[in-house]
């Protein structure tokens, strides 16, 4: 949840209709869009507060009470489960995959309680989706993507269910949006119809919503970027950032909005940003600096500082003792930065 290497690759295969949080806004919206129980609501909104803030510790401890407080709610094991994914894309360090099914295994056994029930069946319905979305991108991001295809439909099965029961559910207009959009990319099938237009419609209905804001804001730069309507893209990106300055997977998805658009000038100054950003981090991503690093390494040839250049390849380089310790192949970019320094040294 995408467009470049790190959490955005933009492609069917991936079924990247989703982001791994859930966001929150506090905005005006009518009651049957949020949760009815007030300190659930606001737990749900501290907690995902957190996890924008990448403060994963203190998030985690929030949903901990909601699992605590309401254990036969859905919503906690679910938003932690979220927590759990949003941290390992943003750390790539590690991840405790058999926590993060359990968690996800016990949300859908109470959505399936609550979608039984008259009077909640929607948010049933729309906490079985979630989950099914989760699944779906995990499945997808390990390369099972015939299983993430299935828990994609199986998503979009239970969020069409959702709006059947209420049309006035819009916190599953978001998912659904990005599924429509995702899946028309194979709309030369001849039952396949193209809804892409649909699905942006759809989650720009979110855009208000207080669980769906950040995330459609992300959704909506993935598709955008992809749609090559780069102005747009950006303004979502920017609108987040002004709340959350430091919030790592926007810089990186801003980062590729810039790169794909040619914008060499922005381009430069989100990848120094993003960077900073990494290297002040609790766990630093190395991946994520290798990537940063061989940009401005690229930018130094370009402005003849072949000083700053080789500097920047050989402090990649001394990255070698991670590799195999990060989610995404540092190797490959290791050995990128070698053969720069050939180029460069002669060496």
């Amino acid at each position: 949840m995408p467009v470049i290497e790190h959490s955005g690759r933009s492609n069917i295969a991936h079924m990247k209709f989703f982001l791994t949080v859930v966001c929150v806004a506090l905005l005006n919206v009518s009651s049957a869009q949020i949760l009815e129980d007030s300190r659930l609501h606001h737990l749900v909104v501290r907690g995902i507060d957190y996890t924008l803030k990448q403060e994963y510790d203190s998030a985690q401890s929030v949903f901990g009470v909601i699992i605590k407080e309401y254990p036969n709610h859905p919503s906690g094991y679910i938003f932690l489960a979220g927590c759990l994914e949003a941290r390992y894309t943003d750390y790539g360090d590690h991840f405790d995959e058999k926590k993060y099914d359990s968690l996800l295994t016990v949300g859908d056994r109470y959505a399936e309680k609550l979608g039984a029930q008259k009077p909640t069946s929607a948010w049933g319905n729309y906490y079985k989706g979630v989950v099914a979305a989760y699944r779906s991108y995990t499945l997808s991001e390990n390369g099972n993507y015939p299983s993430g295809m299935y828990y994609g439909i199986s998503a979009a099965n239970s969020l069409q269910r959702c709006l059947e029961i209420d049309t006035a559910f819009t916190a599953a207009k978001n998912i659904l949006g990005s599924y429509y959009y995702w899946r028309s990319a194979i709309s030369w099938l001849p039952f396949v119809s193209d809804r892409s237009e649909e699905g942006i419609r759809l989650i720009k209905q979110t855009l208000q919503h207080p669980y769906e804001k950040h995330i459609a804001s992300h959704n909506l730069m993935l598709i955008l970027t992809d749609k090559k309507r780069y102005k747009e893209a950006e303004y979502y990106g920017l609108e987040v950032l002004k709340e959350y300055p430091e919030n790592r997977l926007y810089l990186w998805s801003l980062m590729t909005v810039y790169e794909q658009w040619g914008n060499e000038k922005k381009l430069r100054a989100i990848v120094t940003r993003l960077l900073n950003s990494v290297l002040n981090s609790p766990v630093v991503n190395y991946y994520a600096e290798a990537t940063c690093r061989i940009k401005l390494a690229h930018f130094n040839l370009a402005d003849r500082d072949t000083t700053r250049a080789v500097t920047e390849c050989q402090k990649i380089v001394a990255l070698k003792p991670f590799i195999g310790k990060t989610k995404l192949n540092l190797k490959k970019k290791i050995l990128l930065a070698e053969e720069m320094l050939k180029e460069i040294t002669g060496k």
